[in-house]
């Protein structure tokens, strides 16, 4: 094979390997599942999930409740939500959206969640609704942090563009016809 042609393969493999570097399916939909271990309406849910792929289609956490930090989690969505009487399980959480009770899960999950266009990240108690911080200055580091990780993600794509131009580039000097000969 003459120069060129093994130049253009090369350049185009390493930008089909980019390019499904950067293709990403539809990311799945997340959400805090809370339970007690010895909880028959918990059972139902899970026996429910495992029977219809619920948990390989979402990405369902699940955290028992008996766990000091799963219950503080657990409390601080309740305070989010505004709710007095918050406690009972299973509750699953995702989005801005809660469902409490076997019944209602097993019911309207899939479609609530489905149907729900914040759950393609894990629920956070201080974004949802009713919990407005009065620390202005905590609210200023977590955007600062916020903003940084969004820039992080940003460099991503420019990273790999530019390591393909500098494998390519790399390529071409080294595979190079010497005319000076």
């Amino acid at each position: 094979m003459n120069f060129f042609v093994k130049t253009s393969m090369t350049v185009a493999i390493m930008l089909i390997t980019s390019s499904l570097a950067f293709a990403q399916g539809d990311a799945k939909k997340k959400a805090y599942y809370f339970y007690g271990e010895q909880c028959p309406h918990c059972k139902n849910v899970d026996e429910h999930f495992k029977s219809n792929g619920i948990y390989n289609k979402y990405e369902i956490q699940k955290l028992e409740v008996s766990n000091p930090f799963n219950q503080k989690l657990f409390v601080s969505f309740g305070e989010a939500f505004a709710q007095s009487d918050w406690g009972g399980v299973p509750t699953i959480i995702f989005g801005d959206k809660y469902l409490v009770g076997d019944k209602p899960i097993i019911e309207n999950f899939t479609r609530e969640i489905d149907a729900a266009e914040n759950a393609s990240d894990l629920p956070d108690p201080e974004k949802i609704g009713g919990t407005e911080k009065v620390n202005t200055e905590n609210q200023e580091s977590q955007q600062e942090n916020q903003n940084e990780s969004g820039n992080k993600k940003n460099y991503f794509p420019v990273v790999m563009v530019a390591l393909v131009a500098i494998g390519a580039g790399a390529l071409l000097y080294v595979n190079r016809k010497k005319t000076n000969e």
